[in-house]
């Protein structure tokens, strides 16, 4: 009897014991996708005719093809009530040089303007070669700065991730034409690594990285801060070595002449009176000459030697310490002062910051300047709604709920906070057309080249404005003063680790 009851009790721990390791399991592949789940998923889509149509349509085009808001498109003209005149079309090709470009295009029409000659372009690459000497500099500040951190922290390794990137901001832009001043891009043409930057940036990358492990390890051999920037220095004349095999020496003084348009009828006007006078005022046929008639198309003018600085000095009119960082980005509190931490490429400059207000000001502040023929530096979300062959940026140009059956929810708060959206392109506003004592749509300035939009410019939409324009950049004097008093306000510190952060930049 007793061995029975043993056996009982063994077959009852060994059912507990079962039953034990089956919950176990059932808790273990809690929220797994399971066999009903699938079953469930399988069952949920049975497409009557229409819907198997549809289906097909998207198995074998485009999405964007089907998605089409077709209504869009027919409704749109490229025309605008107020354009401000500007140079060719840029061209950034391979490389994250966005930021640069977009502050050059704000100030190229004033300097268009003063020589008449809308071919003039800035040389990018000469502030690109600088800012990637700012960049190395300041990465290997941090790593003396960070030099007692284990280097598997976090606050290391976010250091190590992007050393030397292309990205930028206004203010790396600013900062850059303080110091450095500018050239034409006759003094510092383009060339193959600034049409396609990756390969330079992943050498720059790795020196930076390995140079950082030196001055870790001559840190735990007892080395000096002041022989940390000894070494630092040296390894900074490395870098620049390799930046000229790629991208040049960029220049201490050069010389500039150009040509600009004049009144050919006009200028005729003067060379036939010459011609006659030298005729002793008697009729010539050689006024009718093929090179009396170029002579009056162009004028040239003298050559000059400049510095970056002088040539800054001349022809950059623009007061950049006036301009503002205007940003729109609802999840945070509106009509707040923010400064992003670590956020500059100079090292010692201030850091990035921006005040964050409503799109109604945003806009009022960024037609006012354009309106004024001041082109707009901004900064926004390009990836959406965007149509390459028009141009056009439109928030409904593409219904793509109308094809799934549902609809998206989230507002533009939402949308960077969570990652949707984020502040990936700089451009221009250079134009707006007004209808109805209202901005329709907005002339964007793009520098990607004239194959991309109508003729290299987009058409902004104002609805798609609305949904994805982050960052304006204005001057000063386009605030109210209850704008312009918050410049004095506290700020609040957004972290470095702060993710959210990071997206209001572009990288």
């Amino acid at each position: 009897m007793a061995r029975l009851w043993m056996t009982a009790l063994l077959i009852l721990g060994l059912l507990a014991s079962c039953a034990a390791a089956e919950e176990k399991e059932k808790a273990s592949n809690a929220g797994a996708v399971n066999p009903d789940m699938i079953a469930k998923m399988r069952d949920s889509v049975k497409p009557d005719a229409k819907e198997q149509r549809l289906m097909d349509a998207v198995l074998k085009n485009d999405l964007k093809v089907i998605a089409v808001n077709s209504e869009v498109l027919r409704n749109h003209n490229p025309y605008f009530s107020h354009e401000i005149k500007t140079g060719k079309i840029t061209d950034q090709k391979g490389s994250g040089r966005c930021w640069l470009y977009a502050g050059f295009n704000i100030m190229r029409p004033s300097v268009i303007k003063k020589i008449e000659d809308d071919s003039f372009e800035f040389s990018q690459n000469y502030l690109f070669f600088w800012d990637k000497i700012e960049k190395s500099n300041s990465f290997l500040e941090e790593v003396i700065k960070r030099r007692k951190m284990d280097v598997r922290d976090e606050n290391f390794q976010r250091i190590l991730s992007d050393p030397v990137g292309d990205g930028g901001w206004w203010e790396y832009f600013t900062h850059l034409v303080k110091k450095y001043g500018v050239v034409p891009a006759s003094a510092m043409p383009e060339t193959k690594s600034t049409e396609n930057s990756g390969n330079m940036d992943g050498i720059l990358t790795e020196r930076l990285r390995e140079f950082a492990a030196e001055l870790r390890d001559m840190d735990a051999k007892g080395a000096s801060e002041g022989k940390l920037r000894g070494r630092k220095e040296e390894q900074l004349l490395e870098i620049y070595r390799i930046l000229t095999y790629h991208l040049g020496v960029p220049p201490a003084e050069f010389t500039f002449r150009y040509k600009s348009k004049v009144d050919e009828e006009k200028k005729m006007g003067e060379l036939v009176k010459v011609i006659t006078a030298l005729n002793q005022g008697q009729d010539s046929d050689f006024i009718e000459t093929e090179a009396l008639k170029e002579m009056a198309k162009d004028k040239v003018s003298l050559q000059k030697s400049y510095t970056p600085q002088e040539f800054a000095e001349e022809y950059v009119t623009c007061k950049l310490d006036e301009y503002v960082v205007l940003g729109n980005a609802p999840a945070r509190d509106l009509n707040q002062r923010y400064v992003m931490e670590n956020s500059r490429n100079v090292w010692g400059e201030k850091d990035s910051e921006f005040l964050n207000v409503s799109i109604e000001d945003l806009k009022q502040a960024t037609l006012q300047s354009v309106l004024n023929d001041e082109p707009v530096w901004f900064a926004a979300d390009v990836g959406p709604q965007r149509d390459n062959k028009t141009g056009v940026l439109h928030s409904q140009l593409y219904r793509y709920d109308d094809i799934y059956g549902c609809q998206s929810k989230f507002d533009k708060g939402r949308k960077i906070l969570y990652r949707t959206t984020e502040t990936n392109h700089a451009m221009a506003f250079v134009g707006v057309d007004v209808v109805d004592d209202k901005p329709l749509k907005w002339k964007v300035e793009n520098s990607w080249g004239n194959d991309v939009g109508d003729g290299g410019y987009l058409i902004m939409y104002d609805c798609w404005f609305d949904e994805y324009v982050i960052m304006s950049i204005v001057n000063k004097k386009y605030l109210p003063q209850r704008l312009i008093s918050l410049l004095e306000a506290k700020p609040e510190i957004i972290r470095e680790n702060d993710v959210m952060g990071k997206l209001l930049m572009i990288k």
